[in-house]
């Protein structure tokens, strides 16, 4: 694997924990269905698949329990530890989406939970989807979401707490139309034995227009369908309003330099 000059998304490592304990199952328990539906009929027994930006591997350890031989890759060490602990068989890089390149090649890329909504500039998700079509095998598929506008409005800009005997927790969230920019100020409280370790950290999505995604993966070499989430694929309550999933199919090779 070569990585290039370019800073590391680091923002999931101070919210490792809190993410692998607290949140993301509603999520993830409807995520499956809809990518059996979307993607994994149409891979070959034993696909290779790169689960872009892992986090802490529940897609992997479903991947992986489908008998496809997966590689999961994360800009956060913490969320890397939790993923190998939670699928000690598959194979795991620490790499940045927008500057990774991979020797071999796959069948297919997954990249879930608004993950590419982190992404902060259009030229960089240019970048990832460059890095995408290089490690596709030709006519390999490129399946993942993102966050509409309306999602930022209606469940991201608001305030929510976690209180249990582990961990006391307060996320403020925020959109800015004019930027089209999220925020979500985390305070976390934690506790260590008989202490509570206490960290403070902010996480940040940018909104990226249909239009913008569509242009930047057919520049890439791909040809695209988007889907809504809720309405062509199922996906009940909150995680499945205001979410697009994008299908995309590598349509042309370019030579490797």
């Amino acid at each position: 694997m070569i990585e290039q000059a370019m800073e590391r998304y680091t923002d999931y490592d101070p919210f490792a924990w809190l993410y692998a304990n607290y949140w993301g199952d509603e999520f993830h328990r409807e995520v499956v269905p809809a990518l059996e539906r979307l993607l994994f009929h149409r891979l070959p027994e034993g696909a290779a698949v790169l689960d872009l930006c892992c986090g802490d591997g529940r897609i992997t350890r479903q991947l992986h329990r489908r008998g496809f031989s997966v590689t999961g890759l994360d800009g956060s060490e913490r969320m890397l530890t939790l993923a190998r602990q939670r699928v000690p068989l598959a194979r795991f890089l620490l790499a940045d989406a927008r500057c990774f390149e991979l020797r071999e090649e796959f069948d297919a890329v997954v990249s879930t939970f608004d993950s590419l909504n982190h992404v902060m500039e259009a030229r960089e998700l240019r970048k990832v989807f460059d890095n995408v079509h290089s490690a596709l095998k030709h006519g390999g598929w490129f399946v993942f979401d993102l966050n509409r506008e309306q999602a930022y409005f209606d469940f991201w800009a608001h305030d929510s707490h976690t209180v249990d005997a582990d961990a006391v927790s307060v996320a403020r969230g925020a959109y800015d139309k004019r930027t089209r920019l999220a925020t979500c100020d985390v305070t976390l409280f934690e506790r260590e034995g008989i202490r509570w370790q206490r960290s403070d950290f902010r996480l940040t999505q940018r909104y990226h227009t249909p239009e913008t995604v569509m242009a930047a993966l057919k520049r890439a070499g791909f040809t695209v369908e988007r889907l809504d989430a809720a309405r062509d694929l199922g996906m009940q309550g909150d995680v499945g309003q205001g979410r697009d999933f994008y299908l995309a199919q590598s349509a042309r090779k370019t030579r490797r330099t």
